[in-house]
């Protein structure tokens, strides 16, 4: 009899449960959405296909809280317009008005500078220069007496990882639009109420890269060649070879304009000094001592060049110019071991003719057949190096484009493209486009391309 008793007991108890738990029914009202980077733009506008987002919300926050939400009762969609909407919820209960809880999400981009101007969360300027955009994610739920009963905010940081990517890439977003939501549905399916407000997460996902008919061409599914320069050296296999190279320290040699001794060994540099510059007696000049070292094919190179140190500025075109600036015309020399091989010359901010790229319209760096649009109709922009470096090697032809922003040289031999290299002061990764160049002549370009002297000023 008492087993009976027991019995009864847990099917009364199980009852009560479910019963309970039909009265904690949630209707999802409204999710609302907004960008202050790009408020315009249509890439941070909810996907057609929200399921993985209300799962998120389901098997996550409700879950936790032992809430169930009315399925039959499908969310609102708001795009807001400008940025004095955010956080105004508007009630209508007209088709809810029975359910206990009626919940709202939040999903609004914002720029990292908003976020830590207004002290939502206090980060390292190292970390904050790594950070493309910040997406604020809101969860407030109301009971029947439109009383709150649950908020929660999230902040998550959208950092660009790079991976086969190359190209112009897009600093806003930070990724294609599926890849954000996607981000953000995780980080909807980590709130709970156990969590502290403005909880801070970030979210690593590969970064974008705007269309555009300069490099997506070479790029389109290219393999990609991977460096090793975890020490002094940079390798990478050619045709299953390894190959070795090397670029010590530069040296540096003061040039003193005053000196018109005939025996003076900056004679010709001082004669093209006084031809091209004013104000020579208050600017410093130098010669340039690169030395450079093929280790697999035990080959010593040497670059020699002219260059002056003028500080950052901007030119007449608002342009930034570099740190320095290297002599005009071909003075400046190559050499194999003491063999003068080539001469070249450096121009800066050279606009590449006819090419362009489109920033509303990106790709992931590496597959050119998918591509989104942003909605920002942004024009076109031209491609412009930030330093062109071109003459003659070993009677061949080479210019090598750098591309400081985006950390990318592409070389030519002979007029034609024969790789794209991506790195700034180390290379990173290449797609060798020409793949029967001797590996000799491929790797002195490497070296050239990232010798000391022609990095990044900054």
């Amino acid at each position: 009899m008492k087993a009976i008793s027991i019995f009864f007991r847990v099917i009364l108890l199980q009852l009560i449960g479910l019963w309970g738990y039909g009265q904690n029914k949630v209707v999802l009202e409204q999710i609302q959405t907004y960008s202050n980077i790009h408020p315009a733009a249509t890439y941070w506008h909810l996907p057609t296909n929200i399921t993985p987002l209300l799962h998120a919300f389901d098997s996550g926050l409700l879950a936790s809280m032992h809430l169930e939400r009315e399925t039959s009762i499908p969310p609102t969609n708001k795009e807001l317009k400008k940025q004095s909407q955010l956080g105004k919820i508007v009630v209508d209960w007209s088709q809810s008005r029975a359910y206990p809880f009626h919940a709202y999400l939040e999903l609004y981009e914002m720029t990292p500078s908003f976020v830590f101007r207004n002290n939502w969360v206090t980060l390292p300027e190292s970390k904050q220069d790594s950070i493309h955009s910040i997406w604020y994610i809101a969860c407030n739920i109301y009971n029947q007496k439109q009383e709150k009963v649950f908020g929660k905010t999230m902040l998550v940081a959208i950092l660009p990882i790079h991976a086969l990517g190359m190209g112009q890439e897009i600093l806003t977003t930070g990724s294609v639009p599926s890849n954000i939501y996607q981000a953000i549905a995780k980080a909807i399916s980590f709130m709970s109420p156990q969590m502290g407000d403005m909880e801070f997460m970030e979210a690593k996902m590969p970064a974008a890269y705007a269309t555009d008919n300069y490099w997506m061409p070479l790029l389109h599914n290219q393999p990609r060649i991977m460096f090793d320069t975890a020490k002094q050296f940079m390798s990478y296999s050619n045709n299953g070879i390894v190959q070795l190279l090397r670029t010590p320290e530069a040296l540096l040699n003061k040039i003193n304009v005053k000196d018109k001794s005939p025996e003076n060994p900056f004679k010709e540099a001082i004669n093209l000094i006084r031809k091209t510059r004013s104000g020579i007696y208050n600017k410093e000049f130098y010669q340039v001592i690169q030395p450079l070292r093929n280790v697999h094919d035990n080959i010593d190179y040497t670059i020699e060049a002219y260059i002056e140190f003028t500080g950052e500025s901007m030119n007449s075109d608002n342009e930034k110019k570099n740190g320095i600036e290297f002599l005009k015309d071909s003075i400046h020399n190559l050499y194999q071991d003491k063999n003068n091989i080539g001469n070249f010359l450096v121009k800066e901010n050279s606009t590449e003719p006819d090419k362009f790229f489109y920033p509303d319209i990106i790709y992931n760096g590496y597959d050119s057949t998918k591509s989104f649009s942003l909605g920002t109709f942004y024009a076109k922009q031209p491609i412009v190096h930030s330093r062109v470096i071109e003459g003659r090697l070993l009677d061949h032809r080479f210019s090598i484009n750098m591309d400081f922003e985006n950390n990318l040289k592409t070389i030519s031999l002979d007029n034609k493209k024969i790789m794209v290299v991506e790195g700034d002061k180390k290379p990173i990764q290449m797609v060798l486009i020409e793949k029967n160049t001797p590996a000799p002549i491929v790797n002195l370009l490497l070296l050239i391309a990232y010798s000391e002297i022609f990095q990044s000023p900054s």
